[in-house]
């Protein structure tokens, strides 16, 4: 009988080990199984085994109810960023032929929208220059900066399409990127944008789009939307 009660115990004390070391990373229904195969071992002439077993039952209530709030907070979560999405969705067909600023590094050549290139200038500077590449990574003009150009704040560049020699680039899509300099000639790279009417708004599977100067641009590129021409 001694050694019934002693092998009880045993199996009790080996079980409430496996849990101690699995129960942070236990779902639900792995830790009621642990519990249940903890009850067939538990030792019921040990007070201390009964003690633990109801505090262990305690904590997997509190587990319960953390899961519980956390869905709720995720369900409520999903159900406001949908309701957001919708709202700016709707309010978007209002915005066609407003002009929009637009966080991007890219233009399109196509010889009907203008090729507008701008960046942000947070300081004065000494010098800088816009480099423009095509989609292979090829420089195909190099812009110096001269005069205001240099100054604090926003600047923009119309670029007129042409290359180093003057000859207009084919219709394709362009990278541009603006490097300014400090007097003491330490450079960075400025924040580009680009500026145009929206011509249309798209919905798509990876977000909603804004046709600016021919380019879908996704809506957080946008910072700025005007009645301005």
């Amino acid at each position: 009988m001694i050694n019934e009660i002693s092998g009880a115990s045993t199996g009790s004390n080996s079980v409430k080990k496996t849990i101690r070391k699995k129960q942070s990373a236990l779902g639900r229904d792995e830790y009621m199984k642990l519990l249940t195969f903890q009850m067939q071992a538990k030792n019921p002439l040990k007070a201390y085994d009964n003690q633990e077993f109801a505090a262990q039952l305690v904590q997997f209530s509190q587990l319960e109810q953390l899961i519980d709030i956390r869905s709720l907070l995720e369900e409520q979560m999903l159900s406001n960023a949908i309701l957001t999405q919708t709202m700016s969705n709707s309010a978007l067909p209002g915005m066609l032929g407003k002009t929009a600023k637009a966080f991007t590094n890219q233009v399109q050549v196509s010889g009907v929208n203008d090729n507008i290139l701008g960046f942000e200038t947070p300081f004065n500077v000494s010098y800088g220059k816009m480099t423009i590449t095509d989609s292979q990574g090829v420089i195909v003009k190099v812009i110096k900066l001269t005069g205001n150009m240099l100054n604090k704040g926003s600047r923009i560049i119309n670029w007129d399409g042409t290359n180093f020699n003057g000859d207009k680039v084919p219709d394709a899509d362009y990278k541009f990127t603006v490097e300014l300099f400090e007097s003491n000639g330490n450079g960075f790279s400025a924040e580009t944008f680009t500026k145009g009417k929206i011509d249309a708004v798209k919905f798509k599977s990876d977000g909603t789009k804004l046709v600016i100067n021919g380019m879908e641009l996704p809506l957080n590129a946008i910072s700025d939307i005007t009645t301005d021409n």
